[in-house]
């Protein structure tokens, strides 16, 4: 099985439980690692045939821009977005950081990591 990934896509967002987080938000990095059968792509040598990380980047700015309470649940809707927008995915997994999280201790970041497979027909 192939792999592209995408690492540490940078932004500011609004998610979060509390009042102070939605609205003025904060940094996060995503990592996004898709999974497939990318031989055709290697094959023509065409971005056509090839999972675009320009494209995946772009879905996980889109996907990120919208508030949620939980990163829990950005995770789970990013990877169903993948699934259903890349075809050729198999698999895809994500994680998301809340850096600096707004709380009493000192800590670098919060996580949540999910992966998603595409149903076998």
């Amino acid at each position: 099985m192939d792999r592209v990934e995408v690492r540490s896509l940078k932004m500011h967002a609004k998610h979060g439980c509390h009042a102070e987080e939605r609205r003025t938000g904060g940094p996060f990095s995503v990592d996004v690692c898709v999974y497939g059968d990318f031989s055709p792509a290697t094959l023509s040598d065409d971005i056509q045939d090839a999972v675009d990380y320009v494209g995946l980047m772009d879905l996980v700015t889109e996907i990120m821009a919208i508030p949620k309470n939980l990163i829990e649940t950005v995770a789970a809707d990013l990877a169903g977005a993948i699934l259903e927008r890349f075809q050729t995915v198999r698999k895809v997994d994500i994680t998301i950081r809340k850096m600096k999280p707004p709380v009493k201790h000192d800590v670098d970041f919060v996580s949540c990591r999910t992966s998603l497979e595409r149903a076998q027909n």
